[in-house]
């Protein structure tokens, strides 16, 4: 697992570390929320699938769940995303689900957290002051 749960501004970090310089061509990134419809209280995980494999599962560390540091480091997270022309989908799981993913998760729970996710519009997770930053 790359990152530190409940450590946003570390995990993105280790994300951008972990893919810099890196042919991300034709890859997705998947949030994995346990909110839905309620996304002021969010906490959200990820991972980067890329060939049908997942190449990384990312912390839950990102999201309003962990205060002004997640909501931006989720922001960031998306803009990295979509600075890389990397497509953005989403899912939804229960908590439990969501911390679990931090052990040894089964291929076939990753395919499913792949198959079940739906395309997102990386707006909804951007703050204005990444946008001004330029993240």
């Amino acid at each position: 697992m790359l990152g530190t749960s409940g450590a946003p501004d570390a995990t993105l970090r280790a994300v951008l570390t972990r893919f810099q310089g890196s042919d991300l061509t034709g890859a997705r990134l998947i949030l994995l929320t346990d909110s839905q419809g309620q996304r002021s209280r969010a906490r959200y995980a990820a991972l980067v699938e890329l060939g049908g494999e997942v190449i990384a599962l990312i912390s839950p560390a990102f999201g309003p769940h962990y205060g002004a540091a997640g909501t931006a480091a989720l922001s960031g997270l998306v803009q990295w995303a979509q600075s890389q022309d990397i497509v953005l989908r989403e899912t939804v799981v229960g908590g439990p689900q969501l911390n679990n993913l931090s052990g040894e998760p089964e291929h076939s729970e990753l395919a499913q957290l792949i198959a079940s996710s739906s395309p997102a519009d990386g707006g909804i997770y951007l703050t204005q002051k990444n946008v001004s930053a330029g993240l």
